[in-house]
């Protein structure tokens, strides 16, 4: 453990003022070299991973794809979600899942402002979230425009259910949670049952991980051996689009790196150069915060 890099880290926040900070874990060449924990948080708390949920997501239909329950991502989503096969929209049998990892699909959205979307609490409130959907307005073409979105991850997870004859959840822990010893409780879950976490469900977002757990997740992407996912889809996964150059399958791209990044400055950074894994936790509040600049200011150090 670097001691001294942890007395930076005290107080570098102390004098930003970062009162919602929760947990703060450094690993580098395989060694933890920073744990820090504030507000009462341990190693065994956890936090609201808000939309890391989505690049968890992301991994997760990499292992629908080796296991066989999905044949290819440019298969139509009407193959398994049958609400868009039903001529509503002539985008719709035009939508891939590639197109709901990228954030692309064409499905109108306006995500609204501090936790207030009338749109998806509009979805919340349907019985049937999956036609309801599928009634939704196409605003673009599908493939050609990047527009960030719960909508998207929502039907992927539908998806994920109508393929594999589980929830999501079960999917995600029988798989990829279970396998690293990941502990969670069962996700939120729309009326039908389709799991989802999203930043606009402050009161029912349920995906809650300790940092350990994060950073054994950034751990396995860092490695990837192929054990838990194959190998080109993290590649593919955690390489820029073309027309979204910050933007993978459902992860974000960084200059030296990539991350699942949450609402309330939640991160899970992943620096394979740099042989790093960073995360931290935050408590989230109505109005957005980021800490990105606490990770740039220990990597300065290390």
């Amino acid at each position: 453990m670097n001691y001294e890099l942890i007395r930076y880290l005290d107080e570098y926040i102390k004098q930003k003022r970062y009162r919602l900070i929760n947990s703060v874990l450094l690993y580098k060449n395989n060694e933890l070299i920073l744990e820090r924990y504030y507000n009462k948080f341990n190693e065994l708390s956890r936090n609201n991973i808000k939309s890391i949920w989505k690049s968890i997501l992301s991994i997760c239909i990499g292992i629908c794809l080796d296991m066989g329950y999905i044949k290819s991502f440019d298969e139509p989503i009407s193959n398994y979600l049958t609400e868009f096969s039903e001529n509503i929209h002539p985008y719709h049998k035009l939508i891939t899942i590639q197109h709901l990892l990228t954030m692309s699909s064409g499905i109108y959205w306006n995500g609204g402002i501090h936790y207030h979307c009338p749109m998806m609490e509009q979805i919340r409130r349907s019985k049937n979230p999956i036609k309801e959907l599928a009634d939704t307005s196409i605003a673009n073409m599908p493939g050609t425009k990047f527009v960030y979105k719960e909508f998207d991850v929502i039907l992927l997870s539908a998806l994920i259910n109508r393929a594999t004859k589980m929830s999501c959840y079960d999917f995600c822990k029988k798989h990829l949670y279970d396998p690293l010893d990941i502990k969670s409780d069962e996700w939120a879950k729309l009326k039908d049952g389709t799991d989802y976490n999203v930043n606009n469900s402050i009161l029912e977002s349920k995906s809650d991980l300790s940092a350990k757990d994060l950073s054994k997740l950034g751990y396995m992407l860092l490695k990837n051996d192929g054990n838990i996912v194959n190998k080109k889809y993290i590649l593919q996964a955690t390489s820029p689009l073309v027309g979204a150059n910050n933007y993978g399958y459902l992860f974000w791209i960084l200059n030296d790196g990539f991350a699942g990044l949450g609402y309330g400055g939640q991160e899970l950074r992943i620096l394979p150069d740099k042989n790093i894994v960073y995360v931290i936790q935050a408590t989230a509040t109505s109005q957005n915060k980021a800490y990105g600049d606490v990770f740039e200011e220990l990597l300065k150090l290390i």
